[in-house]
């Protein structure tokens, strides 16, 4: 092994650290610090007031343009986003809380690459499914029979259901009807012995196996058995606490909650709407309409799986962690 003298150590650390790192932290800034700079001295002149205002403003754009290209588009919405909020709050005592809503809400707009992704998937999986149905009616055995009756009622997912839910529990449900009779009749029911949850994870692994077991799918499907049990354990115990109709599936008519179609109950099952709505975005950013068809075809491998979710910040992971958290303390 070499070993090297003083010297020669700080002049490696000069030439292969220290001056490389001031190089590239001034290619990258030096424009900022002129800007900076013009402007200083501009202030410092006679100029009329709007002219300094304008030539700031215009150093302000151009800075951003350099560091974000086209992408300052999003800076400068928010900017101006958060700009009006403040001005419609101005006399109100709340208006930081209007202003971090609305800063939150934008951010969030933008999980909408994932969605984009999702939606694409999603209706890839109805054109097969009313495919199913088409070609089970014209073979005739798209029917049930009830005495002398005969109706034509074979339906395979429930749009729906899926793109405006009430809940993950529903979306499962919808996504493939036959598929979620079959696996509560045969697997969830029988595996109940060992648990609710166990029971929910037996269920969502034998999905994952007849699904042909690829990682990204065997990740999707067991994320959404942690999701719809948390989901699911939450809104039974709200609604035990409230006395309201806020389960995962729709109340019968005839059921024992005292608040049933009121504003407060509305606006919780909305919340968990749109929740459903955030999880099934995340869950379907795998499913990624630009790869190319040999990845499509081979699966998405666990890189792929934990990449996509890391630009994510593993989002609807946390926001599961955090409602069981929540279920733990309401109980």
């Amino acid at each position: 092994m070499a070993t090297f003298s003083r010297q020669e150590f700080f002049q490696q650390l000069l030439q292969g650290c220290l001056l490389p790192t001031a190089q590239q932290g001034l290619d990258q800034i030096w424009l900022l610090l002129a800007i900076c700079l013009a402007c200083r001295l501009l202030w410092r002149l006679g100029l009329p007031s709007y002219l300094k205002h304008a030539s700031t403003v215009a150093g302000g754009f151009f800075s951003l343009y350099h560091f974000f290209q086209l992408h300052m588009v999003w800076v400068v919405l928010l900017s101006l986003l958060c700009y009006l909020v403040l001005f419609l709050c101005r006399h109100s005592s709340h208006r930081g809380v209007f202003l971090s809503v609305t800063i939150l809400i934008y951010l969030l707009m933008g999980w909408l690459r994932a969605y984009e992704s999702a939606v694409s998937f999603h209706f890839s999986n109805y054109f097969v499914g009313f495919l199913s149905e088409a070609t089970a009616t014209l073979a005739g055995a798209g029917f049930t029979e009830e005495k002398d009756h005969l109706e034509w009622d074979l339906t395979v997912s429930k749009p729906i259901n899926v793109e405006l839910p009430r809940s993950m529990v529903e979306v499962v449900t919808s996504w493939n009807l036959p598929m979620s009779y079959w696996l509560n009749n045969y697997v969830f029911k029988n595996a109940l012995r060992l648990g609710t949850f166990s029971a929910v994870l037996v269920t969502y692994a034998a999905s994952a196996l007849l699904h042909g077991f690829s990682f990204h799918l065997a990740a999707v499907l067991l994320s959404l058995a942690f999701i719809t049990y948390v989901e699911h354990v939450l809104r039974k115990r709200l609604a035990r606490i409230l006395s309201a109709c806020v389960l995962s599936k729709r109340c019968p008519p005839d059921c024992s909650h005292r608040h049933r179609l009121g504003v407060g109950v509305r606006g919780l099952n909305l919340l968990f709407g749109a929740l459903a709505i955030f999880h099934l975005a995340y869950l379907g950013s795998l499913f990624d309409v630009d790869v190319d068809d040999t990845t499509e075809e081979q699966g998405y491998g666990m890189a792929y799986t934990v990449h996509k979710w890391s630009e994510l910040s593993w989002a609807s992971h946390w926001v599961t962690f955090g409602c069981w958290i929540f279920y733990r303390l309401i109980g």
